[in-house]
C-alpha cells in the first residue's frame, strides 16, 4: 500500500491527436503555445493536496498496523503449532492447522480489503482535486492563450522545457480557490 499520487486520467489517444495535429505544420504549428502542468507535484505542494496525502498516509499506517498485528498472531500461532508437533494430541495439532488455515486466509482479505479502501479513499481525493482544478486549468489556459497544456510525464510527454512549466501558477490559483481545508 502507497500513497504515491496516481495523476489524472489522460487519453493517450488524445493527446496522441493533439501532438499529431500540433505536428502537422502550416497555420497551426505557427500558432501553437504549449503548457505543461507536473499533477504529482501540484498534488504534493498544493494546501489540500497535502491534506489528501496525509490523509492516505494516516490511513495506510493505521492498516499496516493491524495488518501487522495480525501477521504477530499467526506467527505466534505457527511457534505454537510448530513448538507442539512432538507434544500435542493429533485433534490438537489438527485444530491448531485449522486455526492457521482460517488465519491466514483472514490475513489475506485483510490485506485485499486494505488495499481496496486505500485505492478508494486515494481516487476520492484525488478526484474531488481534479474536479476542482480542471476549471483553473482552462481558465489559465484561456488566459494566457495555450493551445494545449499537458500533464507533464503523462499522456505520451517525453520532454517539455521548463519554461512551459505552468505548474506553480496553477498551483498558487488553486490554493487561492480552495484553502486548506481537511477533507470530510
Amino acid at each position: 500500500m502507497n500513497v504515491k499520487p496516481t495523476g489524472f486520467r489522460v487519453a493517450a489517444s488524445t493527446a496522441a491527436i493533439i501532438a499529431g495535429v500540433l505536428m502537422a505544420g502550416g497555420p497551426v504549428l505557427a500558432q501553437s503555445k504549449i503548457a505543461v502542468v507536473e499533477v504529482e507535484r501540484l498534488l504534493q505542494e498544493s494546501a489540500r493536496g497535502q491534506i489528501a496525502v496525509q490523509e492516505l498516509t494516516r490511513l495506510r499506517d493505521e492498516k499496516q498496523a493491524e495488518l501487522t498485528t495480525r501477521q504477530e498472531q499467526l506467527a505466534a500461532l505457527q511457534k505454537q503449532y510448530n513448538d507442539g508437533r512432538l507434544t500435542l494430541a493429533e485433534d490438537r495439532l489438527a485444530e491448531l492447522e485449522k486455526q492457521l488455515e482460517d488465519m491466514t486466509i483472514d490475513l489475506r482479505r485483510a490485506q485485499d480489503d486494505a488495499n481496496r479502501e486505500m485505492q478508494k479513499v486515494q481516487g476520492e481525493r484525488f478526484g474531488e482535486i481534479e474536479q476542482a482544478v480542471l476549471p483553473i486549468i482552462s481558465q489559465v489556459g484561456r488566459e494566457f492563450g495555450y493551445t494545449a497544456i499537458f500533464n507533464k510525464f503523462q499522456g505520451g510527454l517525453l520532454f517539455a522545457a521548463d519554461a512551459a512549466d505552468i505548474t506553480n501558477l496553477i498551483i498558487e490559483r488553486y490554493n487561492a480557490a480552495y484553502p486548506a481545508t481537511p477533507a470530510e
